[in-house]
């Protein structure tokens, strides 16, 4: 009995979870609802100032009330201004920015060529160093006559291997010359 009246009560109060409703809070809805309601009441004003004066008997409250209205259409007039003059500014501000940050990447696209340059023209002083090194040593084992014909020809494509090198790096030096007189243009 006691496990019938527990599953009973348990089954009840899962019904009851189950089918609850959910609250919602509308404190968002609240604060929109604010904010268009103060927008309107501008309009508003202007809109009513019109129907009022209409109303009223005499002209001097049908003339401040006109002028009323011509002070409030002249102040949204002021602010729409205002508010385009910020959009204005903002604006050029961004495109300022823009132009500054494409400027400064490209400098520093400049710069970098400019190291690799400087390094590719170093390359190609120590290979040419090298290269002048080779030569000498092959002449004076060459004049001594101590090479065999086949240790000539393998310093012959050593030396020969140097000089290609010298040409790719010249070619590799050209195209970045190239590329950077571009950058500049």
């Amino acid at each position: 009995m006691n496990i019938k009246l527990f599953l009973t009560v348990v089954l009840l109060s899962s019904f009851q979870l189950f089918f609850a409703q959910e609250t919602k809070s509308d404190t968002i809805k609240l604060a929109t609802k604010t904010t268009i309601t103060t927008v309107t009441t501008i309009k508003d004003t202007i809109k009513v100032a019109p129907e009022v004066a209409a109303k009223l008997a005499t002209t001097a409250e049908k003339e401040a009330l006109k002028k009323e209205a011509k002070v409030l259409k002249d102040k949204m007039k002021l602010e729409k201004k205002a508010l385009r003059e910020a959009n204005k500014i903002e604006k050029e501000q961004k495109d300022f920015e823009k132009k500054q940050k494409a400027f400064d990447k490209r400098q520093d696209k400049i710069l970098s060529s400019e190291k690799s340059i400087s390094k590719i023209k170093t390359k190609i002083s120590d290979e040419e160093r090298y290269l002048i090194k080779l030569k000498e040593k092959f002449e004076q084992r060459k004049s001594k006559g101590k090479l065999s014909s086949t240790e000539i020809e393998k310093e012959n494509i050593k030396i020969s291997k140097r000089q290609i090198k010298i040409n790719k790096l010249e070619g590799d030096l050209d195209k970045a010359e190239e590329k950077l007189h571009k950058m500049r243009d």
